[in-house]
């Protein structure tokens, strides 16, 4: 990540979050004072960035906001406490002033979190994604499935339809859950939870009331039945050799559903082939009972503001795929695929001739 990228990706964040007087602040102060020259904190960021490759547009200054938030949630003495919301503090004012306190000395586990934290977020919206193909795909055959999520986090997305009703969804088909990252986080952890809340803007409370609520219910779901949710360690890469190895597929009375969201969009093209390779032949192991589905943005687009969702399965013995719908984050505005409802659905005999 050179300093010209860093720059011209924080002033695009900073239009996008426009509406967030402190967030938007904070990403047009970083890009002008690197735009002014080399200060002294931009040496041991682009340190800790040096062996990290980042693909998506928004990936480099989203992992640096969470850093900031990350850190003003740990530590009530931070000198960005009194400008975040999220921290009791006023959006009023302006936060550049404490950011340039906060940058002269920041504490240690700011640059480890720079170097290998990986932002999680959980959007009410976005996390109940997968039902859909799940309701055409499963329900239509009564099928029980196992449901996996790949970079899962404290799996908050693969309990979606237990923190928001999803009218016709039936979750006694879902016989486990089952999330795999490259480390686990636990939402009822203290720090893992102050993570999680990081990945959402410090001044979007409407977004953090939504994720307190999803942890509370989920937290009591899984005090309530230990195993509701089973995170493993794993990451992206190895998800297809891990359900291989751990999740039978000899059994012809249950399926599979896999799905990632915001994970391949940090992929290269390569890395991308990859995963999709082996996705594709782990799938082929579950016959016509198994769907990989993606909730991503647009391959591509270097800067998509639309989010499609992706179902593949296997039909003839061959992997086939579909764009099942897409939205455009910008307009508000989402498209549907007429053809979903077949690509999904059991297959219907021929009428005999």
């Amino acid at each position: 990540m050179t300093k010209d990228e860093f720059v011209s990706q924080l002033e695009r964040g900073a239009l996008q979050a426009s509406s967030l007087p402190v967030t938007s602040a904070i990403l047009r102060w970083t890009a002008d004072q690197l735009k002014r020259g080399e200060p002294a904190w931009w040496k041991p960021i682009a340190k800790a960035w040096e062996k990290r490759a980042f693909v998506a547009w928004s990936e480099a200054w989203s992992l640096y906001l969470t850093c900031l938030h990350f850190e003003a949630l740990s530590d009530a003495d931070c000198p960005l406490v009194p400008y975040f919301p999220s921290c009791g503090g006023t959006a009023e004012a302006d936060p550049s002033v404490a950011l340039a306190r906060f940058l002269v000395d920041p504490p240690p586990s700011f640059f480890e979190n720079l170097k290998s934290g990986q932002r999680r977020t959980y959007i009410a919206g976005r996390a109940i994604m997968w039902t859909a193909p799940a309701m055409l795909f499963f329900q239509r055959r009564n099928l029980p499935y196992y449901l996996v999520e790949v970079n899962s986090g404290a799996g908050l997305n693969l309990a979606a339809d237990q923190v928001t009703a999803v009218k016709g969804f039936d979750s006694a088909l879902v016989s486990a859950r089952v999330g795999l990252e490259a480390r686990p986080l636990q939402s009822e952890d203290i720090t893992d939870r102050r993570w999680l809340t990081a990945g959402i803007w410090p001044d979007n409370l409407s977004a953090i009331a939504e994720l307190d609520a999803a942890i509370d219910k989920i937290a009591q779901r899984t005090r309530d039945e230990a195993a509701f949710l089973q995170l493993a360690p794993c990451p992206p890469e190895k998800a297809a050799a891990f359900v291989t190895k751990n999740i039978p597929a000899d059994d012809p009375e249950v399926g599979l559903l896999i799905f990632n969201m915001g994970t391949t969009v940090r992929m290269s093209d390569a890395e991308y082939a990859a995963y999709a390779a082996s996705m594709a032949a782990m799938l082929k192991a579950w016959g016509e009972r198994a769907l990989w589905v993606e909730v991503e943005s647009v391959r591509g687009e270097t800067y998509s503001m639309t989010t499609q969702l992706r179902v593949h399965r296997i039909l003839g013995g061959q992997p086939r795929s579909l764009v099942m719908a897409s939205v455009d984050l910008e307009s508000a505005t989402h498209q549907y695929s007429e053809a979903a409802s077949a690509f999904l659905g059991p297959e219907v005999p021929a009428p005999p001739k």
